[in-house]
């Protein structure tokens, strides 16, 4: 599958004929994107994505592949909107105590996992992961990956100054975004439960991150 961020195209072109190129893959990401919030990966149309982009079947085989390398490209962004929205290599999250900053950073996460437009996405994925196991797996590779290694480098910047120098930061990490998924997500998933307001989203964290900090933390080390 060719790179889903189109990144075979030169950060800053070399040409007029790059840039149209470069400009035309960013707005073919930009409607996937939006198309894929709304309305989920089952109902994905790559047909109304180019008329929308004015990009070419050509243009999409070149740079993304096929339908699943752009649906990979523009959850891949989507993933990296979010993380740069949490703003986890800030100063300012730096500069907090361990807790605060996985707190803020999980909260952030599992408000985004909760909005219409990532709970249909997901729903949509499930659905659709025996028949189309590609998607599925840009999915995971392209979405919830990209959280994991955001959230593992917060815990390895840590190192030793608060995170077990031992711990495996990826594996913790993926664990850590699991767990937080784990009752309520799954509840709004299924529709046992309509929404989840905000206390109850951040006592869920709370939560969460009171059962695993003991077992990130330099405190266990012999």
């Amino acid at each position: 599958m060719p790179d889903p961020s189109a990144q075979s195209l030169a950060a800053t072109p070399a040409s007029a004929k790059q840039a149209a190129a470069r400009a035309r893959c960013d707005a073919m990401v930009h409607h996937a994107r939006a198309q894929i919030m709304a309305l989920g990966v089952d109902r994905f149309s790559v047909n109304e994505v180019l008329r929308l982009a004015g990009g070419s079947k050509a243009t999409l085989a070149k740079y993304f592949g096929d339908r699943t390398g752009l649906i990979a490209a523009a959850i891949h962004a989507e993933a990296e909107t979010t993380i740069a929205t949490l703003d986890l290599d800030s100063a300012a999250i730096r500069t907090l105590p361990l807790a605060e900053a996985l707190r803020r950073a999980l909260l952030g996460v599992l408000r985004f996992y909760l909005t219409p437009g990532a709970l249909a996405l997901y729903r949509a994925v499930i659905s659709a992961a025996s028949a189309n196991p590609a998607g599925a797996q840009a999915f995971y590779a392209h979405g919830h990956q990209v959280i994991v290694q955001a959230l593992a480098a917060l815990l390895e910047a840590r190192k030793p100054d608060g995170v077990h120098p031992d711990l495996d930061c990826a594996r913790a990490a993926d664990t850590l975004l699991h767990a937080i998924r784990a009752g309520l997500y799954e509840q709004v998933l299924i529709g046992l439960v309509e929404t989840a307001d905000d206390p109850t989203v951040t006592a869920h964290v709370d939560s969460a991150l009171a059962l695993f900090l003991p077992g990130l933390t330099a405190a266990q080390k012999a």
